[in-house]
């Protein structure tokens, strides 16, 4: 855009879009003449930077509208950052060669300080004796002003007032006093009489508006480059341009008023949603109160029960203890008589009484006197028989639980929401500027990539059923294998979802509580089981067992590339790796907060290098160890935005060694690269996913969860990891073993076209994880599928291209390194195919690109971006 001279003494740069021209005019048309009330429509905050709270000086204006002084940005952002980030929203925006300074001037901005500086000096005239001096006088004899004139905007004294309407030139010139000029009466006037002029050829008036240049020309710049161009009135185009910013602002103040609704809506709802909780809480005291009435019921009637069994046996007891009495003491009576009789009696006493005697002593000899003791050894014992853990089952599972249902909005909430719905340009939140740039992107609700296939299992003691939230790991066949803990078994699914077998995790007759779980390479399954390691095979034979003694809690297993076993153990805050056999390798880690110390290591995962990636839940981060135990980073934090975890549990590593989390109270699994960078969001709520606990991936693109408080596990399909497409890093993105150019397709491309639109998008672009895939995908309909580019290289030097910075200004660029084409098939011209030419012309001057069968791309002659004076180079790579 040509620079625009306002006649408030501010002139705007060419680079200034559209939008601020308009504001702009607005602005000194209407803003401006309207100063009456410009210093109580005007707070101090609007034309203060936040950074300094001071007045702006030289405001620069972001892409999210948010301004700040030069300075103040220069101090705020690091030197040679390549981004600049919003202090207010912390939204990010790439900066150009020129840094800092580059960015765009808030002439919207400036202009309102100036008047607001221009309508106190006046008001403060009556108040402290000050006014503002005269703009024509001599510089050393400057009187005070009394006027001003509406055309060329200078301040004049009594005398110069004088000559300004006698002078020729000026004679047509509208002088008003200040008074008049301050009560805002000549507001019409003045905006007729604002003036735009030429920057390119000086004092001619730009009466003419280039719609293909989108800037203000003069009559002399139609003939200098704008004849073939579609143009209009000046006039017209910024009473078009007024008129789409009066739509705006009126749809503007009806989005307003809607998103007030709105907020007292959300008030109202929240005081609804605190309601439903008091009720609910109500409702779980409530039946917390039956149940434990009823348990002190239950246990008045066991006491009970037990106080009657205990009496009804002492009653026995004592009936038993009564005959035995009895027939002790008649044993001594008859035994005693019978002595006496043998001692003292005669013989014909003795005669007469033997058969009676002998008799009595038979029956009491061989009656016994308790026949419940009769030929036994044992006794009834009363015993209390009770299970705690299922006790413990059945109050969770009987005393209720926390569910989400739909429920409809109120119909006036309904029609708040339906209105707010009409302003969004597309389902998914996303407002695009006419220029095609991003404006206002909302966060997405549902991965678009990401489908349930499956869902297996629930609630229950069956086959295919759970006791508690399942562990899980994938064999090499892609078979679920799950540990339930409550329920003491493993159980194995096909890789369709369907229940196969399962075996009781029960070792010497003991009944192990298995928590994590991990396959071998054998596709032996290892088990966590609280203090020890067990390993069974496929079949649920036990191989062995180690770590009695070692472990405090042992939470989490996984296996590593060489077969060894890195075990989390949640009571001792550390993680240990073993090999296959139990020998202990290494042992890291600490209780408490820092880069080597974990607070409660609840999952831990492998990668490709065998690198240790530990899920620290105490901690709300993931950090990442080496083989060895030395601490390589950590990343996330506690919150529910990008890159942070409410709850992280079970991670794994892709192929890619790209980190996979599941955020258990975001409803969220997310993908992070292998240093620990937030990509995307893989599954969300939106896909039916609630409360994630342990993940793991399967080799044909599916991720298999298990979801805590449904005691189910689900499938997902990844088709980015089905179909292999996943870039893993800057690196792999580099590497050019991953890109082989077809050369004879790159020859029928618009080399020149291509390089100044790629190359400033790879220039600008913030980082590989926030490419869009139809930017990394380069052209459409297959015609170039990636584009690299890097900035200047040395003039007259030969680089191999290695990364996308460099360091030189200039373009001259002699070779790049690139993998060796593909051999051409028998009978071609091998010169032929290995040497493709093409020539082209770049801002009036030529280059070309040579291809040779050793495997370099050369260029001859300078590729300049195009608007862009600073030269740059690039490789284009098709397949």
């Amino acid at each position: 855009m040509s620079s625009i001279v306002n006649p408030n003494l501010c002139v705007l740069d060419e680079e200034e879009d559209e939008k601020c021209f308009c504001l702009f005019i607005r602005f000194s048309g209407h803003v401006m003449a309207s100063s009456i009330d410009l210093l109580t429509k005007i707070n101090d905050e609007f034309l203060t930077c936040q950074i300094c709270f001071e007045t702006y000086t030289r405001p620069k204006s972001l892409n999210c509208q948010h301004t700040f002084c030069l300075k103040c940005l220069e101090e705020y952002n690091p030197p040679n950052n390549k981004v600049v980030v919003c202090p207010t929203c912390r939204s990010e925006q790439p900066l150009t060669v020129e840094g800092i300074n580059g960015l765009k001037d808030n002439f919207f901005i400036s202009s309102m300080s100036d008047m607001l500086k221009t309508v106190k000096e006046i008001r403060s005239e009556d108040k402290d004796g000050t006014s503002l001096m005269c703009d024509t006088c001599d510089h050393d004899n400057r009187k005070a002003a009394i006027s001003r004139c509406l055309d060329c905007t200078d301040f004049l004294c009594s005398e110069c007032s004088i000559w300004h309407i006698r002078t020729k030139l000026t004679r047509r010139h509208k002088i008003v006093s200040l008074t008049e000029f301050e009560s805002g009466m000549h507001n019409q006037e003045l905006k007729s009489r604002a003036k735009i002029y030429c920057m390119i050829h000086d004092g001619e008036a730009a009466k003419i508006y280039c719609q293909s240049c989108q800037c203000p020309i003069c009559h002399e710049c139609v003939e200098c480059g704008h004849a073939r161009h579609r143009r209009c009135s000046l006039k017209e185009e910024v009473l078009n341009q007024g008129r789409q910013i009066e739509n705006l602002l009126k749809t503007a103040k009806e989005k307003t008023g809607v998103l007030r609704t709105l907020q007292s809506t959300l008030k109202e709802i929240k005081i609804t949603k605190k309601k439903e909780r008091d009720q609910a809480e109500a409702e779980i005291e409530k039946t917390c109160e039956i149940f434990i009435n009823a348990i002190h019921r239950r246990k008045q009637e066991l006491v009970d029960e037990l106080h009657n069994m205990h009496a009804s046996e002492v009653k026995h007891i004592n009936a038993d203890e009564d005959s035995v009495e009895m027939q002790l003491s008649s044993l001594v009576s008859c035994t005693e008589f019978s002595r006496k009789v043998l001692e003292y009696g005669t013989p014909k006493e003795v005669l007469g009484l033997n058969n009676q005697m002998t008799q009595i002593l038979h029956q009491l000899l061989e009656t016994h006197p308790a026949m419940k003791y009769h030929k036994t050894e044992q006794t009834d014992v009363i015993l209390f028989d009770t299970n705690p853990d299922a006790s413990v089952r059945v109050i969770r599972d009987n005393l209720g639980r926390l569910n989400r249902q739909e429920a409809a909005f109120d119909e006036n909430t309904n029609k708040v929401l339906r209105q707010l719905d009409s302003f969004c340009a597309t389902e998914s939140g996303a407002i695009e500027r006419r220029n095609g740039q991003r404006a206002i992107t909302q966060r997405a609700e549902s991965t678009a990539e990401t489908r349930l296939l499956v869902q297996l299992g629930k609630q229950g003691i069956g086959d295919g059923e759970f006791e508690s939230t399942p562990n899980l790991a994938v064999n090499s066949v892609n078979e679920i294998i799950t540990a339930d803990f409550d329920g003491a078994k493993i159980q194995i699914f096909d890789p369709q979802g369907n229940f196969k077998d399962s075996f009781v995790t029960e070792v010497n007759k003991r009944m192990c509580k298995p928590a994590g779980i991990a396959i071998l390479n054998n596709d032996d399954i290892a088990v966590c089981c609280e203090d020890q390691v067990h390993i069974w095979t496929h079949e649920g034979k036990g191989v062995l067992g180690f770590g009695k003694g070692f472990f405090g809690n042992c939470s989490s297993i996984a296996v590593n590339a060489d077969n060894h076993l890195v075990v989390a153990d949640v009571g001792k805050h550390c993680v240990s790796v073993h090999t296959n056999t139990g020998k202990l390798i290494t042992q890291f880690g600490a209780q408490g907060k820092g880069e080597s110390k974990l607070i409660e290591p609840r999952y831990v995962a492998c990668d490709s290098l065998n690198n240790i990636i530990v899920s620290d839940g105490g901690d709300c981060s993931i950090k990442k160890f080496s083989a060895q135990g030395e601490f390589l980073l950590s990343f996330g934090s506690e919150g529910p935005e990008n890159g942070q975890f409410q709850g992280p549990r079970g991670i794994c590593a892709d192929e890619h060694d790209n980190i996979l989390v599941a955020d258990c109270w975001n409803h969220r699994v997310d993908l992070f690269t292998q240093d620990g960078c937030f990509l995307r969001h893989i599954a969300t709520g939106a896909d039916s996913l609630h409360f994630p606990w342990c993940l793991a991936l399967t080799s044909n693109g599916k991720m298999v969860l298990s979801e805590d408080y449904s005691w189910s596990v689900k499938m997902f399909e990844l088709p980015e990891y089905r179909n292999g497409s996943s870039i893993s890093s800057m690196e792999e993105m580099l590497s050019p073993n991953s890109f082989m150019p077809d050369f004879e397709q790159l020859a029928q491309m618009d080399i020149q076209n291509i390089l100044s639109n790629k190359v400033s998008w790879w220039l600008t672009s913030p980082g590989p994880h926030e490419i869009p895939e139809h930017q990394v995908n380069g052209v459409s309909n297959g015609s170039i599928h990636n584009t690299i580019a890097t900035s200047s290289l040395s003039r007259n030097s030969s680089k191999t291209l290695s990364s996308k910075k460099s360091s030189s200004s200039d373009s001259d660029l002699s070779s790049m390194q690139l993998p060796p084409p593909p051999p051409p098939p028998p009978g071609a011209d091998t010169q032929q195919s290995n040497d493709v030419i093409v020539n082209g012309l770049a801002n009036g001057g030529s280059m070309s690109l040579k291809t040779g069968g050793n495997g370099k791309v050369c260029f001859s002659g300078k590729i300049t971006s195009l608007g862009d004076p600073s030269p740059v180079v690039a490789m284009v790579n098709g397949t």
